[in-house]
């Protein structure tokens, strides 16, 4: 993501934060989650953020917020439901 508007940033968001919802669900399940570039994603929302203005910042905290929480709850179902052998790559 490079210079991107606030409609563009809150929309990768709340995309961002749907997947959370739903990988946190599957994992649950224990079904697996493909997280491949995930991390990529997240990394460059996050320069985005830090690079705009502080007004557009402040609008975006709510989203944020819910992203983090999204982290941490995906974070917590993976510790207590571990992937199967064989369910990920070495």
């Amino acid at each position: 993501m490079t210079a991107s508007s606030l409609p563009e940033t809150l929309s990768e968001l709340n995309a961002l934060c749907r997947y959370f919802m739903d990988a946190e669900s599957k994992i649950r399940q224990g079904e697996p989650v493909d997280m491949t570039g995930l991390d990529r994603r997240v990394k460059e929302i996050c320069q985005t953020v830090q690079n705009s203005m502080v007004d557009q910042q402040q609008q975006y905290l709510p989203e944020l917020t819910a992203l983090l929480g999204l982290l941490s709850s995906c974070e917590a179902a993976l510790l207590a439901h571990p992937p199967k052998d064989g369910d990920h790559d070495a």
